[in-house]
């Protein structure tokens, strides 16, 4: 398989993993993304693999066949003397004794541990994640070796057996709970994925949408005071129209059990488009009433471009919507649900909402 170097993950990859471990046997415990502990030990220590799962780290990609297994292990000190520990003790070997090391990972934010280096006391143990690139049909050996400061003593490694094919990907439940948000908020559109995935409240989700549009549209015009009752029907309409001719797609940007990152490329109407149209609903409101005052005749122009747009959305054709990068849906894990980030100094929300409200600034 092909080299993988140092990840560094950003402050939004953190991982909490919940998924599958497995002892030599392959017995399963009602729930098929889970297997039996593995476990093996030493006079000095013992180390078990206790959950595991596929993970996507930021910006990386694996060769197809290929991906990052991310184990959940912990570490006993088996003695009653302090036992030094670093993640660097912990290594996998494929079936031709070539050693693959565990990434190196920066988690800002991260609430579950990695194993680092570690201090463990006599008979204490330490929990922690360690990731490694793998090919996930093949079996490897994990080895851990203590280090031991006594030169009449040479570390003997303690081995697990790990057959990657084991472990599962759940990484496309993150793709299915941006799309049923991006359906339900964005493109009045049905999805019966978003109660089983989606932990935002959709009402509220929506509300927010619309009053955000409404505030968009305003500013669109100068001389007539949109309302709050027209802005909101005609996001209703906008959201509607989007929803026959929008495309999206999506893609895993990165993705741990807890976190996950969902890039986004939009092609749907957009206001710049309709611009033309616009200013011919206003033009031929002015010329029909020229006899107006100017102000009178100003402000009834643009409200005749606003009741003409329900008209103007119905015969306009999607275009791409560009952003500097791909639009980016950040997702955590609540409650066995993914939540779609919408507020916080580090998300992109606002741009990705705006790609769905016409591309309107707010």
């Amino acid at each position: 398989m092909k080299k993988f170097g140092l990840v560094f993950l950003s402050a939004i990859a953190i991982i909490s993993l919940a998924a599958c471990g497995g002892t030599g046997s392959s017995s399963k415990s009602g729930d098929d993304n889970k297997t039996s502990k593995k476990v093996s030990k030493s006079e000095i220590a013992s180390i078990s693999i206790d959950e595991g799962e596929y993970v996507v780290p930021k910006k990386e990609n694996a060769d197809e066949g290929e991906g990052f297994l991310a184990l959940k292990v912990t570490i006993k000190n088996e003695t009653d003397k302090s036992l030094d520990m670093s993640a660097t003790d912990i290594m996998l070997y494929d079936k031709e004794d070539s050693k693959i090391e565990a990434l190196s990972l920066y988690l800002d934010d991260s609430k579950t541990p990695l194993l680092a280096y570690e201090k463990i006391s006599g008979k204490k143990s330490k929990t922690g994640y360690i990731v490694f690139p793998v090919e996930k049909e093949a079996e490897y050996k994990l080895h851990f070796e203590p280090r031991i400061y006594d030169g009449k003593k040479e570390p003997k490694p303690i081995i697990l057996d790990v057959d990657a094919s084991e472990y599962k990907d759940h990484s496309d439940d993150a793709i299915k709970a941006a799309t049923a948000f991006v359906d339900e908020v964005f493109l009045a559109t049905e999805n019966k994925e978003y109660n089983k995935l989606v932990a935002n409240d959709r009402d509220e989700a929506v509300k927010n949408f619309d009053e955000n549009f409404t505030k968009a549209l305003k500013k669109q015009f100068y001389d007539y005071k949109v309302t709050d009752e027209e802005g909101l029907a005609l996001a209703k309409v906008f959201r509607e129209d989007n929803a026959k001719v929008a495309t999206v797609e999506y893609e895993i940007a990165s993705y741990f059990p807890d976190v996950a990152e969902v890039a986004v490329k939009v092609e749907g109407l957009s206001f710049k488009e309709m611009k033309d149209d616009m200013e011919a609903a206003n033009k031929e409101y002015s010329e029909a009433h020229s006899d107006q005052e100017f102000d009178e005749r100003s402000k009834a122009a643009q409200k005749a471009e606003l009741d003409k747009l329900p008209e103007i959305l119905k015969n306009s054709k999607p275009v791409s919507i560009d952003d500097y990068d791909d639009y980016k849906v950040i997702m955590k894990k609540k409650d066995d649900k993914w939540e779609i980030q919408t507020k916080g100094s580090i998300n992109y929300f606002d741009s990705l909402e705006q790609a769905f409200r016409g591309n309107m600034y707010k």
